[in-house]
């Protein structure tokens, strides 16, 4: 089995790499930077190029049996119409490429987030929940619209949208801990929005639960026990024993990261009913655990 990975060398990338060696599949990994490279396995095979871009890298892909297509500019960075173009572009045009290059009888794994949602309140969000209008939920509209297109194809399509990631070494707790830890950590907002997240183990076993039951269309790909910002902001303090009493308001985060903020501070409420019904046994549903286990 010929798996093709973009977006291998990053977080969730790389963890997907060594369950996909430990299940002995053949792994081709797309590479733009070189440098990225050192952490991968001696086994895995590194194929360079730009994936939003045609190049000789779609002739490798159209070998592969299954495509999983993780590439995307990081959000969490202060919004210019610039970067939102950056965000837009790296996504979209990436999608585009891989459907172009895939062969009839192969499987998409095509990430999406649980942007698509927006900002939703107390509702309880399954995957037949209808989009927001938040420029995350417009972006990841047109993201798994695109990766759709392959179904034209015969390529079985399947979108995953995930929660925030947490694990050890990356993710979100890569960012927030350093403030944790420091005693400056608190709540975002009024903190009553939830939180849908989702441990980097429990995902990266749920992509591969999914192409083994062979099943296929969208997936959200989130802890079955989503918590509220404060929650999160509690168990997190008392895991590092530090304080955690400086809320911050919203307009702070404004002034910080722009439109981001209204993203940051959005409360979505996020069930994977899929998953569930198919009998995946999460590792950690609970945040607690999954916590403990990152530190």
């Amino acid at each position: 089995m010929k798996i093709f990975l973009l977006g291998g060398t990053g977080f969730i990338g790389s963890h997907l790499v060594k369950d996909f060696l430990r299940e002995k599949f053949e792994v081709f990994v797309l590479s733009r930077n070189p440098q990225k490279i050192g952490n991968l396995l001696p086994s895995v095979q590194i194929v360079f190029g730009d994936p939003t871009k045609e190049g000789e890298w779609q002739e490798v892909l159209n070998k592969c049996d299954f495509v999983v297509n993780l590439v995307g500019e990081t959000i969490f960075h202060r919004w210019s119409e610039d970067y939102k173009k950056k965000i837009w572009d790296s996504r979209i045009l990436s999608t585009r490429r891989v459907v172009e290059a895939l062969k009839e009888g192969a499987v998409l794994f095509n990430a999406s987030a649980v942007g698509y949602y927006g900002n939703r309140g107390e509702e309880e969000l399954i995957e037949e929940s209808p989009p927001g209008d938040m420029f995350v939920s417009k972006l990841c509209i047109a993201w798994e619209e695109e990766a759709f297109k392959a179904k034209e194809k015969g390529v079985r399509v399947v979108i995953g949208r995930f929660g925030i990631v947490i694990g050890p070494g990356g993710g979100m707790l890569k960012v927030v801990l350093p403030v944790f830890k420091l005693g400056l950590g608190g709540k975002l907002g009024s903190g009553k929005q939830w939180f849908s997240w989702i441990h980097i183990e429990d995902l990266s076993r749920a992509i591969l639960f999914i192409f083994q039951k062979q099943e296929k269309g969208v997936f959200n790909i989130t802890s079955p026990q989503p918590i509220r910002n404060h929650e999160f902001t509690k168990i997190l303090a008392q895991a590092l024993k530090r304080p955690a009493f400086l809320p911050v308001p919203i307009w702070v985060l404004k002034i910080f990261y722009g439109e981001l903020a209204e993203v940051i501070t959005a409360s979505s409420k996020v069930i994977p009913q899929r998953l569930t019904k198919l009998g995946f046994q999460f590792r950690y549903p609970n945040f607690s655990e999954a916590l403990k286990a990152c530190l």
